[in-house]
């Protein structure tokens, strides 16, 4: 017998509508109501495949391209990816990748304008070649979604991620609830000012700092350009030749490095960081770091390919400009 999204909805007991919102991968449903219908869809075998066996048949295909780095943090947005594009097997969806470490901009703009794929999303560094490859792309007619970090004016649909400025204030106000001296010097780490997450990420921390009734000073701001090396340098330079330093705030990086440097630096800092790779969930259990703000990477990988394809197979355009994932406080005891 055919099953139908009203079976799988009075199953599930709820509508229609929200049965069609999950099998499309749309947002608006609450995590519980998604898994009543999964389980439906699960317990009936259901599997939306007449569209994907026609154009089987029509063998059309659909492609993106995903443009991003390749480091700890992205293995969990890779991971996302991979599972959007396994549940659309059967529509001959694909997905090709620019990986861009070591890449100048220009580079990846070149990169981008060689790429045949019929949508793109993209986790880039802010800049004039960028901006303007994004345009032309655009213009052309290929639907470009960012993730992860932002690029504005250059004609993107949507973006995917965490609300970036206001992380900055969540990791500000932990910091100022850490530090309790009426005067305390700040380390700010950073990936590089050049994408607009790490600046966003910095201006709320900074606005939040400046609110204080306590005395919150930055000494600095360390870029590290998600390079190992200068990573270990940079830092270790800045710990040293600063011993006075209370609080660190690490908004982005090689987070693996950081702790290295703070296990071999010995001393105990106040620290927030974002996100949560192995290594920082290490670091908290071991009381190095004193917060992680968590930003759901999987998603960030998993809705820029249902939105594109959404827009692709359904000529259906993104319902909001922003799609923010959590902003997740994770301390020690929530990783027992």
């Amino acid at each position: 017998m055919k099953i139908s999204q009203q079976v799988l909805a009075e199953i599930a007991g709820v509508s229609r509508g929200t049965v069609d919102r999950v099998l499309h991968g749309r947002p608006n449903v609450k995590p519980e109501t998604r898994e009543k219908v999964l389980e439906a869809i699960e317990k009936m075998q259901y599997s939306p495949n007449a569209a994907g066996r026609a154009l089987a048949l029509s063998n059309r295909t659909f492609s993106i391209c995903a443009v991003l780095p390749d480091n700890p943090y992205f293995s969990d947005v890779f991971t996302g990816i991979r599972s959007a594009a396994e549940e659309l097997r059967d529509y001959n969806f694909s997905v090709e990748y620019i990986i861009t470490n070591g890449m100048t901009s220009g580079e990846i703009a070149r990169a981008i304008d060689e790429s045949s794929a019929m949508a793109l999303m993209v986790a880039v560094s802010d800049s004039p070649e960028i901006r303007d490859c994004i345009c032309r792309k655009k213009e052309s007619g290929v639907p470009v979604v960012t993730f992860n970090t932002d690029l504005q004016d250059c004609g993107r649909l949507c973006f995917v991620g965490q609300n970036l400025y206001k992380s900055g204030r969540i990791a500000a106000s932990l910091m100022c609830k850490l530090l309790q001296k009426a005067q305390n010097t700040i380390l700010i780490v950073a990936g590089s000012t050049s994408f607009q997450a790490h600046r966003a990420r910095i201006s709320g921390f900074r606005d939040v700092l400046m609110l204080s009734e306590k005395k919150m000073e930055i000494i600095d701001i360390v870029e590290t350009n998600d390079d190992r090396t200068m990573t270990y340098n940079r830092m270790m330079h800045a710990l040293t030749q600063n011993s006075g330093i209370d609080g660190i705030y690490i908004s982005a990086g090689q987070m693996d490095v950081c702790v290295q440097v703070l296990r071999e630096i010995g001393r105990k800092y106040s620290i927030v960081v974002n996100d949560l790779t192995p290594a920082v969930a290490d670091a908290l259990k071991s009381n190095i770091l004193d917060f992680a703000i968590f930003q759901d990477p999987f998603e960030q990988g998993y809705r820029p390919v249902r939105v594109l394809f959404d827009i692709l197979f359904n000529g259906q355009n993104p319902a909001e400009e922003y799609y923010y994932t959590d902003n997740t406080i994770i301390t020690s005891e929530m990783l027992d």
